[in-house]
């Protein structure tokens, strides 16, 4: 999975003399508000064992003012769930993100995490981004590759790998839909 992350950081890189900005935006303003939903469905293993695939329902979002902003994420399915909250700063280069957060999840964990985010517009309305996040109790990466429908409202499909470090891996595509104001 390293690899397939590194090699996308790098294709977005190559696509952009910009550089890369907090996932799933890609535009930088003076403020943003944004909030999304994404529909999962992963594969779960538990000791290398597979348990099946587990649907998830995700909803974000964030609120950016001068490069700096605050963002909260719920992803949730049955039993499984987790909660983020954190700041995120893109002050050096508009397109990647720096994170900062803690993550609340099942059962009873509490876990401080940092995490990069990096998004890239590529051309006729589409874009790619990535995210990192990198928490004692867990490790979370997603890529995907985002449509905008309008200014304001994107659709998205992305691959996620959550690991929660006690021997549980989830894995999978999601769809979604993100809408600025």
């Amino acid at each position: 999975m390293r690899k397939l992350l590194i090699l996308t950081t790098l294709f977005i890189f190559i696509m952009s003399s910009v550089g890369l900005c907090a996932v799933p935006d890609t535009s930088f303003k003076l403020a943003d508000i944004q909030v999304g939903y994404t529909y999962y469905n992963l594969k779960a293993t538990s000791g290398g064992h597979d348990l099946g695939n587990t649907r998830f329902n995700e909803i974000y979002g964030t609120v950016s003012f001068l490069g700096l902003g605050a963002f909260a994420t719920h992803f949730h399915s049955g039993n499984t769930f987790y909660t983020d909250c954190g700041l995120k700063a893109n002050i050096f280069i508009p397109n990647i993100a720096v994170m900062l957060g803690n993550r609340h999840s099942s059962p009873d964990n509490n876990s401080l995490f940092y995490g990069l985010s990096v998004n890239q517009d590529l051309m006729d309305g589409f874009g790619v981004y990535g995210t990192y996040q990198n928490g004692r109790h867990f490790s979370d990466k997603n890529i995907g590759i985002t449509y905008a429908l309008s200014d304001n409202a994107k659709l998205n499909i992305s691959w996620k790998n959550l690991d929660d470090k006690n021997g549980q891996d989830f894995k999978g595509f999601g769809t979604g839909i993100t809408v600025n104001f």
